[in-house]
C-alpha cells in the first residue's frame, strides 16, 4: 500500500476531514487536507541533486581502493572508528554499518563504551554521541562506505529525516530489530517523520546502485577496447 493510501485511511481514522495538518521539517514542508495533498520545498531536490554531483566525483577516485575513501572521510573531519563484525554488533542496536546519526541516552552510553572497549582509537563514554562512522576493521565494501557517505551529506546538508524523531519511527518500522509497529497503527506526523527517513536511506541506496552500474559498465566497456586492441595487433 501506498504511502499516499495509508495517509487517506488516517484521516479517516483520525477524523480529519474539515481539517489541515501541516508538517514541517528543515527543508521540507507537507500540508495535507481531507484529499491529502502535500507540498514538497523545492530545496530538498536543489540539495539532493548537489550532494550527488558533489559524492560522484570524490568515489570515482577512490573507487578502486576503499580504505583511501574511509581516509578522505576522516580528513574531512568525521569521526571514523572500526569495529571487528561491525554490522552483527550495531544490529543489537538497532542500526547497521556505516553512517549513525547522533545518539543520546543509554544507548549513546553503551555505544560510546563498545567503541572505547573494542574501536580502534579511543571513544570517551558519554551519554550523546555525534554524528560518527562504524566501519569493519576488515576492509568493507566500496559501495558500503559509499552509501554512508551519501547518508552523511545528506545530513551535513540538513535533508529531513535524520531527527531522532524521524530515525526512530524509521527503526521502529524498517529497522533490523522486529518491533512490530507498522505503519497503519503510527500517528500522522510519525508517518511522515518515518517518510522522510525512509527517502534519505533510498536516497543513498538508488545513488550506490546506479554508481555501481555506471562503474561496471564503464569496466566492460574499458576490457572490451583492450581486447580488441590486443586482437588487432
Amino acid at each position: 500500500m501506498t504511502f499516499i493510501k495509508k495517509f487517506q485511511k488516517l484521516f479517516k481514522k483520525n477524523n480529519y476531514a474539515d481539517s489541515q495538518v501541516i508538517y514541517k521539517n528543515s527543508t521540507s514542508k507537507y500540508s495535507m487536507t481531507a484529499e491529502c495533498t502535500m507540498e514538497l520545498s523545492s530545496r530538498t531536490d536543489e540539495k539532493k541533486k548537489e550532494i550527488n554531483d558533489y559524492l560522484k566525483q570524490i568515489v570515482k577516485k577512490y573507487i578502486e581502493n576503499p580504505e583511501k575513501l574511509i581516509q578522505y572521510i576522516r580528513l574531512k573531519g568525521a569521526l571514523v572508528y572500526r569495529l571487528d563484525n561491525a554490522d552483527n554488533i550495531l544490529s543489537k542496536f538497532g542500526e547497521e554499518e556505516g553512517f549513525i546519526t547522533p545518539q543520546k541516552g543509554i544507548k549513546a552510553i553503551l555505544l560510546t563504551m563498545l567503541l572505547s572497549l573494542f574501536g580502534d582509537c579511543s571513544a570517551k563514554i558519554n551519554y550523546s554521541t555525534p554524528e560518527i562512522f562504524i566501519f569493519n576493521k576488515k576492509t568493507p565494501e566500496i559501495y558500503t562506505i559509499v552509501r554512508a557517505m551519501h547518508k552523511y551529506c545528506s545530513f551535513k546538508n540538513n535533508l529531513p529525516g535524520f531527527d531522532s524523531k524521524s530515525q526512530s519511527a524509521f527503526k521502529k518500522v524498517y529497522g533490523k530489530k522486529n518491533t512490530g509497529v507498522k505503519i497503519n497503527n503510527m500517528q500522522l506526523k510519525d508517518v511522515l517523520a518515518c517518510k522522510d527517513a525512509l527517502a534519505r536511506d533510498l536516497e543513498a541506496i538508488n545513488f550506490t546502485l546506479q554508481l555501481s552500474l555506471e562503474y561496471e559498465q564503464s569496466k566492460k566497456t574499458l576490457k572490451k577496447i583492450i581486447t580488441d586492441k590486443n586482437a588487432n595487433i
